[in-house]
């Protein structure tokens, strides 16, 4: 499948809101991985198919959880918000037939994983980056992308547990041990 294809049926699939996120993702993924020297198309691939489970219906979403016996803490009311990162790597592998890079660095979108390698970091500093509204507190995020990658990354978690804390919420474990491993380079 060409990457014209997989963006038509993108397209098809995604609001046209989460659409034109997607294509900024992908746009910005493939700037950060010219600038790393990884190779470009994967990373284009992976942004634009990061989000493609996340306007899935409640019941597809179950369905794509039981077949591919993904972890049924998905399926809980506090996981509605990063579930689409474990089943959108199924979609790249199952329908798109992508490698594992591709499909590691959908899935670890959302909260990291003290394993990602580039494209994945590439890919989860993309989707904060790669947006209309950036907040101001991840304004500098996007320079130091292009500075250090794990600094970006580091900067970035540490801004989204004082957000969670805030809110009276606690970080992801895989993305505890992601920080804990970031701080200790």
């Amino acid at each position: 499948m060409t990457i014209e294809e997989i963006e038509k049926e993108v397209k098809e699939k995604l609001s046209p809101f989460r659409y034109d996120h997607s294509l900024r993702v992908a746009e910005e993924a493939k700037k950060l991985a010219v600038h790393y020297h990884i190779d470009e198309q994967k990373a284009y691939v992976a942004g634009i198919l990061h989000d493609i489970a996340k306007e899935l219906p409640e019941e597809e979403s179950k369905q794509w959880i039981e077949t591919y016996h993904l972890s049924k803490e998905l399926l809980k009311e506090e996981n509605k918000n990063i579930k689409h990162a474990d089943i959108g790597a199924v979609i790249a592998k199952e329908r798109y037939h992508l490698d594992d890079d591709i499909c590691h660095a959908i899935q670890y979108h959302t909260i990291g994983n003290k394993d990602m390698d580039l494209l994945a970091k590439i890919i989860y500093i993309a989707d904060k980056i790669g947006r209309k509204d950036i907040p101001d507190d991840l304004l500098p995020l996007k320079t130091l992308a292009y500075q250090d990658i794990d600094r970006a990354l580091l900067y970035c978690l540490e801004k989204q547990g004082k957000k969670l804390q805030q809110r009276g919420f606690t970080m992801n474990p895989a993305t505890k041990e992601l920080l804990a491993s970031l701080k200790q380079q």
